[in-house]
């Protein structure tokens, strides 16, 4: 005989008690900053926290003494009102809801598929890739597509371009998605991750201020792109060996957080952590 199995109420958690609501903008992280609204000052040069110090001391930027990292504007620039926006004065996560829920808006930044019709049609060989900075660089960086930022210039401020004014876009990722010390670390390149990062972001902040300036009821946004890395918090990279790992948890959030320091200098308004392979990653970022 069967026997029949005693039907248990439902495990309640404590978000289970909270009555749901309509979502009226994206979720906001715990910060009062965030669900208050209150808006970026940009005054990042404000941010002396010793962490964020010493990450720009070991800044490899030729100029890193008088590097631009406050980006507010003046509060009387362009209108008040929405569709309007000005750093400093306005709340890019109230602009953005407001964004979303009332047109299509279109976010661009595949960086590397750009880069390779670039090349199809332009030379971007080995010496391209060095260009003056990197003339007698140790290892070949061909294919290094975040070095092109500081390398060629202008080539990745073309495709912003592009980006604004071909595909009509309201926000562009930048060319960031191998630039931390971990993903470097193939090219010898760690030491360049917060200049790396600051010039993905400067040239499209540039970029988009110009593009802005000449339709201001369309503001243009910079969003910061983190790349996954090269390696997963939570596997093993030996099917011989379940439990190893060649990175630690902490060495994520290391990277990162440099990362972090050089978009938001650069002019970043929205940092994105984006193909997710491993949550754990996500996780330290």
């Amino acid at each position: 005989m069967t026997k029949v199995r005693e039907k248990l109420p439902r495990l309640q958690f404590d978000y289970d008690k909270i009555a749901p609501v309509p979502a009226t903008e994206p979720p906001t992280p715990t910060s009062d900053a965030a669900r208050n609204h209150t808006p970026n000052p940009y005054i990042n040069s404000a941010l002396v926290h010793e962490q964020i110090l010493a990450v720009r001391a070991k800044a490899t930027n030729l100029n890193k003494e008088t590097l631009k990292i406050d980006h507010g504007q003046d509060s009387s620039l362009y209108p008040e009102s929405f569709p309007h926006f000005v750093r400093g004065r306005d709340s890019a996560r109230t602009y953005i809801t407001s964004l979303f829920t009332s047109q299509i808006a279109i976010y661009d930044g595949a960086m590397g598929t750009m880069i390779q019709n670039y090349s199809k049609r332009n030379r971007l060989e080995e010496e391209e890739y060095r260009g003056d900075r990197f003339l007698d660089w140790s290892c070949n960086v061909k294919g290094n597509n975040d070095m092109l930022s500081i390398s060629q210039p202008q080539i990745i401020q073309d495709i912003y371009r592009q980006y604004l004014e071909v595909g009509g876009s309201n926000m562009i990722g930048t060319n960031t998605f191998s630039s931390t010390t971990i993903a470097m670390a193939d090219y010898d390149m760690q030491a360049y991750a917060y200049e790396l990062n600051y010039q993905g972001a400067r040239l499209a902040r540039e970029v988009c201020d110009e593009v802005t300036a000449k339709d201001p009821s369309k503001p243009r946004f910079v969003v910061g792109a983190i790349g996954p890395t090269n390696r997963t918090g939570s596997i093993s990279p030996s099917v011989e060996d379940p439990a190893a790992r060649n990175v630690t948890f902490d060495e994520l959030v290391e990277t990162y957080f440099e990362q972090i320091v050089g978009l938001v200098d650069g002019g970043s308004d929205i940092l994105m952590v984006e193909t997710i392979f491993d949550t754990l990653n996500a996780k330290a970022a």
